[in-house]
């Protein structure tokens, strides 16, 4: 519920080159069926993660990221 998906979708979708051009429909789906983290300052996402797992011995890290402007 705190996702903002325009965030993550466009970082993703434009700057990600593993997942660039990726549909937002896929995106919705991937984040529905993952465990996804998020950071925020001041109310706005600047960062996300998302891990791919089966809740009891494997785990697959993926799609993280942080806004160029908060990171460091």
């Amino acid at each position: 519920a705190d996702i903002d998906l325009d965030v993550v979708h466009g970082f993703l979708s434009t700057e990600a080159y593993w997942c660039r051009g990726v549909p937002r429909a896929v995106l919705e789906k991937a984040i529905a069926h993952s465990l996804c983290f998020s950071a925020f300052v001041a109310n706005q996402q600047v960062g996300f993660a998302r891990v791919v797992t089966d809740r009891a011995t494997y785990a697959y890290l993926c799609d993280v990221f942080v806004l160029p402007d908060a990171r460091g």
